[in-house]
């Protein structure tokens, strides 16, 4: 790894629920600030700076290198975190439905409103750079919106890496430049005029290839791997049959599959506990399924701030992610615990999880239910799955293997 990288901000926005990119990016930040001291600053917003007391009270370790834009929060000390999950709503309607049940002067409103929206930040980041000489800009997510003011000055403004984590799923269409009217919150246009584009996985890539979305091949970059703090995942006592579940409660992960199939298996075996994790638009759901069929006794719903301190003791983690689970964060922590993996196979589910560490599956009841009995019948077999996990994990997923690729690609944005 480069001694002295160029000054880096890495832009995290997030408008929902916690999830894996916020905890990679979060985990990335405190390692390059240990590793290159004072080269990377962390620009948030007031909900992710809620979330750092919440969930990763770490992070302010280093909050000289922490400003928070769009309201006037002050950096204090956490006092606590809450258990209970939340109600967030992650869904981005298609922008496609959206624009046919809009009128021009509607969607000329919003031009307007969005412009304005992303230029008030924009100009809070403009005033952050410049006192801290920042070089390159990390947009994660929604956090690349803001620094399309800087794609349109080429010439002297900072170096722009757009890390797309899923974003194709809800924003990417063939014909968005119809939709004019969203440009100022369009993830296409971030794409096509990002100095680099950082896709987490082979399967995201090829899925904005598809929709013809035109990004020259040279500003293409794809993560080797992912990765988590391994430092807390250890495997801990595997007597018991507990399982897991911990995603943001939304419908492309599929929770109430995963309750119905544990209901399914709590009418055989009344000896199996289930762990659910998470916050979202489905927390409501979630409780009214597991109070209207009595479940509570064997169904365990919370949201957790380390959810290892669960994984250490569950024998068997389920991801059921109707995109790819490829590189899921909550996977690989399962894995550093020694949890024999059920996932769905979709994607590139398979570069991670195979028959020597887990079971793939289709998202039909029958087959998620018929895995799960597989395993809790051959408890032997799931802990030889759960030892092979957490050496695979360990081994290719690595925080310095990931590092070094973004090293890199500072480097490559900071000679345009």
């Amino acid at each position: 790894m480069k001694e002295n990288p160029q000054n880096t901000a890495i832009v995290l926005l997030p408008s929902g629920a916690f999830g894996g990119a916020e905890r990679r990016f979060l985990n990335l930040f405190l390692f390059f600030n240990r590793t290159t001291p004072g080269a990377f600053t962390l620009i948030i917003n007031s909900q992710m700076f809620e979330y750092l007391q919440r969930i990763m009270p770490v992070a302010f370790e280093f909050e000289n290198h922490i400003e928070v834009i769009g309201g006037n929060v002050q950096l204090t000390r956490p006092s606590g975190n809450n258990a209970d999950p939340r109600y967030y709503k992650d869904i981005i309607p298609d922008p496609l439905k959206v624009d046919s049940n809009a009128s021009y002067l509607r969607k000329i409103y919003w031009y307007f409103k969005n412009k304005r929206k992303q230029k008030k930040l924009f100009v809070e980041i403009e005033e952050i750079r410049q006192k801290r000489n920042i070089k390159v800009l990390i947009g994660v997510f929604a956090g690349v919106l803001p620094l399309m003011f800087y794609m349109n000055k080429r010439l002297n403004g900072p170096a722009v890496i757009f890390s797309n984590m899923d974003s194709w799923f809800s924003d990417v269409h063939a014909d968005i430049k119809k939709l004019w009217y969203r440009k100022y919150y369009s993830f296409n246009y971030a794409m096509e005029h990002s100095d680099i584009v950082d896709f987490l996985s082979p399967y995201i890539a090829e899925g904005v290839k598809k929709r013809n979305v035109n990004i020259p091949p040279e500003r293409i970059a794809i993560a080797p791997c992912s990765f988590a703090d391994y430092s807390k995942c250890k495997p801990g006592n595997k007597e018991n049959i507990e399982i897991a579940f911990s995603a943001r409660m939304e419908p492309d992960k599929n929770p109430m599959l995963y309750l119905q199939a544990a209901k399914e298996i709590l009418r055989k075996r009344s000896d199996v506990t289930f762990h659910i994790m998470g916050e979202g638009s489905l927390v409501k759901e979630v409780n009214d399924f597991i109070k209207q069929n009595e479940l509570s006794e064997n169904i365990r719903f919370r949201f957790h701030p380390h959810p290892p301190d669960v994984l250490a003791d569950t024998l068997i983690f389920v991801s059921l992610q109707t995109g790819t689970n490829y590189p899921s964060q909550s996977i690989l922590e399962a894995m550093a615990c020694g949890n024999a993996i059920i996932a769905s196979s979709t994607g590139d589910t398979d570069l991670f999880i195979n028959s020597a560490n887990g079971l793939l599956v289709k998202l039909e009841l029958n087959d998620i239910v018929n895995a799960i009995t597989a395993l809790i019948s051959d408890r032997e077999r799931a802990k030889k799955m759960g030892e092979a996990a957490r050496i695979f994990a360990m081994q290719n997923h690595t925080i310095e293997k990931a590092a070094d690729y973004y090293i890199r690609l500072i480097e490559k944005a900071g000679e345009k």
